[in-house]
């Protein structure tokens, strides 16, 4: 049998509740990959006595920690409105204890706390943690389905599932949680190490009571915590925002978007470079001027350098404002070339055509790039990723491809209510699609786009051939 590289590890609930509880105490939805860790952990080398098969198990184990933050692909939950109530007995032990040493009369029913709970109540019953690409899965697989299968709980000592693993992916149902996604929830997930922190706290709790004294266990610490948020979620990326002055420092310099969107996204790109030259994060060719080597590494970590065209309540109108984009993971990097680029003029053939200053927060053009909305419409057309042969189906399928290679999930793609496209724009002030001078080396038919997600998304919004570079640059769009 072939193994294939993605793994997942699929918890089925018996009942469509789930009690577990995040650090804050508050409800942890989906259930974390570490708490799914230390059930496996529970059910495998927690339990196994056959030497052979637990060594089986830890080397699983300790593999499966230092895999990638998994996908999490769960059902809709949400916290129940009526609590039930129950009733927890206080932590005085000791003080029952010694009056029974004593022979006095006492009963720990009589210390008891009330506990109102309100778990999640689940649409579904199944949770998948896809761990992608994970490399020698073959050697570890049969262990970590005989773990999956002997799980009894995953929360609380009430929530029972079943579990399994496999490797392949078809007919997962549920939202999908992506890691990395900054604005959604912190989950924890094990780290090279956990296990081993398992253990020692495991054994600080059998000999807690050593030598007639009570030892606390200690908290687990060996473990991350990562950002994660469903597919659908409206996660705004992270960027930094310029505007254009004259060199002289004395008011604003106004670009014409059809003929110099190309041009001041190129000297945009090579403030850049000359501030990131040197910098700590090692080599620019990718993450600053976009060179690849080959198309497995297009979907890599870049800048993106985006002009914007002045927007009023009338009309689109010349380019002043300027956007460095980072995509998801470059957050440092951001950083630095904020803090470098405030100050440094924009240079073509040796003269100063603009200088650049940090926008600030009261700007007003800015908030239409940076909304949160379901309608867009482009300033600058959209060059399409390949020849529409005057098809406009096959136009559509471009465009949509285009969503896609700038990162927007599948299912915010597939869920598009409307999608329009023409070489007219479709706000006023934008030129003929056709009158764009594009970036060189970028190829393809132009239109103008407007879009209507099923859901809110944020900006900024850049799609198409020559995304990185200016084009296809998108607004927000009343109504």
């Amino acid at each position: 049998m072939t193994v294939g590289s993605d793994l997942r590890i699929t918890v089925r609930f018996l009942q469509p509740y789930s009690h577990g509880r995040g650090e804050d105490g508050g409800p942890e939805w989906p259930p974390s990959p570490l708490r799914l860790f230390q059930a496996l952990v529970a059910s495998s080398a927690g339990r196994l006595v056959d030497l052979e098969a637990r060594s089986r198990a830890v080397a699983a184990l300790r593999w499966l920690e230092t895999q990638p933050a998994p996908e999490i692909i769960a059902p809709a939950a949400v916290e129940t409105t009526a609590p039930y109530r129950t009733f927890v007995p206080d932590n005085i032990a000791d003080k029952v204890a010694k009056a029974w040493s004593a022979g006095r009369a006492a009963s720990m029913a009589d210390y008891r706390t009330e506990k109102d709970v309100r778990p999640m109540k689940l649409d579904g019953e199944a949770v998948h943690y896809v761990f992608r690409g994970a490399a020698v899965l073959e050697d570890h697989l049969a262990a970590l389905r005989v773990a999956a299968r002997s799980m009894t709980h995953l929360g609380w000592g009430i929530d029972l599932v079943v579990g399994d693993a496999a490797t392949d992916l078809d007919g997962l149902v549920g939202e999908r949680w992506i890691p990395g996604n900054d604005g959604g929830r912190s989950l924890r997930c094990a780290i090279a190490g956990t296990l081993d922190a398992l253990e020692r706290k495991h054994a600080q709790f059998l000999h807690r009571l050593d030598g007639g004294m009570f030892r606390p266990v200690s908290p687990l610490q060996t473990f991350a915590v990562h950002s994660y948020a469903r597919a659908t979620d409206a996660i705004a990326p992270v960027c930094a925002a310029f505007r254009l002055l004259k060199p002289d420092g004395e008011g604003l310099r106004w670009f014409e978007p059809a003929r110099r969107a190309r041009d001041v996204a190129a000297w945009l790109r090579h403030a850049v470079a000359e501030v990131c030259a040197g910098w700590r994060f090692g080599s620019t060719e990718t993450i600053v001027h976009g060179h690849v080597g080959d198309r497995s590494e297009l979907g890599r970590a870049r800048f993106s350098y985006l002009p914007l065209p002045t927007i009023t309540p009338l009309r689109t109108e010349g380019i002043t404002r300027v956007l460095v984009v980072a995509t998801p993971g470059l957050h440092a990097e951001l950083a630095w070339v904020k803090a470098h680029l405030a100050g440094r003029e924009l240079i073509w053939k040796g003269e100063a055509m603009a200088l650049l200053e940090p926008l600030p927060a009261t700007d007003g053009v800015l908030p239409h790039y940076r909304a949160t909305s379901d309608c867009w419409s482009t300033v600058t057309p959209v060059v399409l990723p390949g020849h529409d042969d005057r098809s406009g189906k096959k136009a559509e399928r471009l465009l949509r491809t285009a969503f896609l290679q700038a990162g927007f999930e599948p299912e915010v793609v597939d869920s598009i209510r409307e999608l329009a496209w023409s070489r007219e724009g479709f706000r006023a002030g934008v030129d003929l699609a056709s009158r764009y001078l594009v970036p060189d080396k970028v190829r393809g038919p132009q239109f103008h786009v407007r879009v209507r997600f099923a859901t809110r998304v944020s900006g900024p919004i850049a799609i198409g051939s020559g995304r990185h570079r200016g084009m296809g640059v998108f607004a927000h769009a009343s109504g």
